[in-house]
């Protein structure tokens, strides 16, 4: 073996071990089957937003929401989601991986608005849900990698829910449609038996496990 290979195999036994991701455009050799995914800049891409087009946004959610929000609320809702750079990096590589073991091509990741109570004012405050989805026959589909890997096929968002007791409407204009509901109460009262471990709720549902492959864990403001 040459000097300059025996160089570049340390190289790649060093990010094996401490890197866990490439850092240069030359990826490892069969970096994903070891569950490490290369990415590159390739330039300006076709999603990001001109400053005339960001302060539009920014002016029609100021004009449209916050005085309809503040007044149901009694208080500002949150504006601002923020994820940990890393932590969010080591997610999308987490359910990449899973995904490629369910054999399912993630395809982009939907954000989700929800609202979480805060844990010192006890005020109710909007924050994102982030779900892997993938594209079936032209549209996007909600997944979750987590039970996708767990039982060899695709597992959606909608099915999932549906066994935690939760309706969700928002998949197919016929979903919503046809789920939409005047008390927003979305519950589902039916018992489903999955396996023995079960968790006793409101609703008496039935599960296997909590655990799911969505992620959320940002800091909002406001709060200040």
């Amino acid at each position: 073996m040459s000097k300059k290979n025996i160089f570049q195999k340390l190289i790649e036994i060093f990010r094996s071990i401490f890197c866990k991701e490439c850092t240069t455009e030359e990826c490892l050799e069969n970096a994903n089957e070891k569950g490490i995914f290369c990415y590159k800049d390739e330039g300006r891409t076709k999603e990001m937003l001109s400053y005339s087009e960001v302060i539009d946004m920014l002016k029609r959610y100021d004009t449209t929401r916050i005085q309809p929000l503040e007044g149901a609320l009694g208080y500002e809702d949150s504006r601002v989601t923020t994820f940990d750079f890393i932590q969010f990096k080591k997610y999308l590589g987490h359910v990449e991986n899973l995904s490629k073991k369910a054999n399912v091509k993630m395809t982009g990741i939907s954000f989700i608005a929800s609202a979480k109570k805060h844990e010192k004012n006890g005020k109710e405050y909007s924050g994102l849900i982030y779900v892997p989805s993938t594209t079936i026959k032209g549209a996007d589909v909600l997944y979750d990698p987590l039970q996708s890997a767990k039982q060899g096929k695709l597992v959606t968002f909608k099915e999932m829910l549906e066994k935690h007791g939760y309706n969700w409407i928002y998949d197919t204009e016929g979903d919503y449609k046809e789920g939409k509901r005047k008390d927003y109460n979305y519950s589902l009262k039916t018992v489903k038996k999955q396996e023995a471990n079960l968790r006793g709720g409101d609703d008496d549902v039935i599960i296997v496990s909590d655990d799911s492959g969505f992620g959320n864990r940002g800091q909002i403001s406001p709060p200040y």
